[in-house]
């Protein structure tokens, strides 16, 4: 798996249910990523391909990428009635033990609860400890080990290609 695009993260939280986005179609894995409505220009910040770590109740869940640059409208869910069109490219298989952040990240970070999104390299925790070990791409090769040990990843089943 080709993490280059590995440059956000955002926490997610569920409504009346354990865990987030642990429901998704076992075959296309595609799902809706809601934003709260006032979060629309930060729902637009990550672009197509780009992918994003999700995290609930400190502990990492997906990995999921941007189909496109669309942002839709969804009447309706109360206060998250906008989304964007996401595939997960790995997901935890131990709903019961997902990876804790600490794991993940490598330290501990404090991230805010809002439900935006978050570019890794503009966590003050986040670049204090991956600076000097190579910044975001050691970050990402970090991933890839952590879960290529403990979970599996999900091949992409539709790669984008904008010369299609």
């Amino acid at each position: 798996m080709d993490l280059a695009g590995l440059k956000w993260t955002k926490n997610v939280k569920p409504n009346d249910k354990d865990w987030a986005y642990d429901n998704i179609d076992s075959d296309l894995r595609i799902f809706r990523l809601h934003w709260r409505d006032s979060y629309k220009e930060n729902a637009y910040k990550p672009k197509e391909g780009e992918l994003i770590i999700l995290r609930q109740y400190a502990k990492v869940t997906h990995i999921v990428k941007l189909l496109n640059n669309t942002l839709y409208s969804e009447g309706s869910k109360p206060d998250f009635n906008i989304c964007r069109l996401v595939q997960v490219v790995w997901m935890t298989k131990d709903w019961d033990n997902p990876p804790a952040n600490k794991k993940v990240f490598d330290c501990p970070i404090h991230f805010p609860p809002d439900g935006k999104v978050i570019e890794l390299e503009n966590i003050q925790d986040f670049k204090q400890q991956w600076d000097n070990q190579g910044g975001l791409s050691a970050f990402q090769k970090r991933v890839q080990e952590v879960f290529k040990s403990e979970h599996e990843w999900q091949p992409i089943l539709i790669e984008l290609d904008e010369n299609k």
